[in-house]
């Protein structure tokens, strides 16, 4: 029974993610997303996880040495920093809906890279089923979100940039959950955030250094932001990384519907096909049972 109980709760949790994430366009343009409203955001909680956690780190770090906390610290800004980096900078050169469609194939990276190490494949016995299903669920993401090959030299930049960053992303998304799975919320939470608190910093991204990033904490988005954040956190430390990796094909696919219901626009084949391959292709590696009849979200 607490087994069934723990499992629901990942499902609730993982469904809880990818609702705020597809529906973050809700919030007021640029909100939060400066460089500097990103430093006080993750510094805040950062800080604040620390003073919560500060004396198992420290046993943490005596025990394991210091090799831990880098290579958790990395792996959490390749997989929040970078994209967010990334985004900022290419807006105008790469459309948020081809990003979204490129960073739909970072599913099929977590596969591979979870395939090619024995100490990962445990966590995910038969990982290699999910070649097929998640290349199919990114061409669907490509073909829904019509996804469109950049013509300037800028853009085709951009594109290859954004491809360097889901390999990375895909890279972090699939060792995450072993550098986590025995830490605490708060001790993961404060690596996480101070790591990507530090990335800004040093980096001396241009903002705004008046009071607008330390106000913008108090508001709703930051609540919003926060909420996605602890999901986050919560599922890299319960949820194997192969079916959490769904997220970036369920995310666009919730977006795609929403679209429909509220613009109502003329269907299409590529419309059709793409959201079947999405659909379909997202849907078995979120669902498909392992050989060995683990649950399918089972907790290891």
């Amino acid at each position: 029974m607490m087994a069934k109980s723990i499992r629901a709760t990942v499902w609730v949790a993982f469904a809880a993610l990818c609702l705020l994430v597809a529906n973050a366009w809700l919030l007021p343009a640029q909100s939060d997303v400066s460089p500097a409203g990103q430093i006080f955001f993750y510094g805040v909680i950062g800080l604040a996880a620390l003073l919560s956690s500060w004396r198992q780190l420290w046993a943490r770090r005596k025990r394991q040495g210091t090799g831990w906390l880098l290579a958790t610290a990395g792996a959490s800004v390749l997989l929040l920093g970078l994209s967010a980096a990334l985004n900022a900078w290419g807006r105008e050169t790469l459309s948020d809906v081809n990003r979204a469609a490129l960073f739909g194939l970072t599913p099929f990276v977590v596969v591979v890279v979870a395939a090619g190490s024995e100490t990962l494949s445990r966590d995910e016995p038969g990982v290699r089923r999910f070649f097929v299903p998640a290349l199919a669920a990114f061409a669907g993401a490509l073909l829904l979100l019509s996804f469109s090959f950049p013509l300037s030299s800028e853009g085709r930049v951009m594109m290859a940039a954004v491809l360097v960053a889901v390999a990375l992303t895909g890279f972090a998304s699939a060792w995450m959950y072993r550098l986590l799975h025995d830490a605490g919320m708060t001790e993961a939470l404060a690596v996480v955030c101070l790591a990507n608190a530090a990335f800004y910093a040093v980096f001396r991204l241009p903002f705004d250094r008046g009071w607008t990033a330390v106000s913008s904490l108090l508001s709703i988005a930051s609540l919003y932001r926060v909420t996605e954040l602890l999901l986050l956190v919560w599922l890299l430390r319960r949820m194997s990384p192969v079916r959490l990796a769904v997220r970036y094909l369920a995310v666009p696919l919730l977006i795609a519907i929403e679209g429909f219901v509220i613009l109502r626009p003329p269907w299409t084949v590529r419309m059709g096909v793409g959201l079947a391959l999405l659909a379909g292709g997202a849907a078995y590696v979120l669902l498909s049972r392992s050989s060995d009849s683990d649950s399918v979200l089972s907790i290891r």
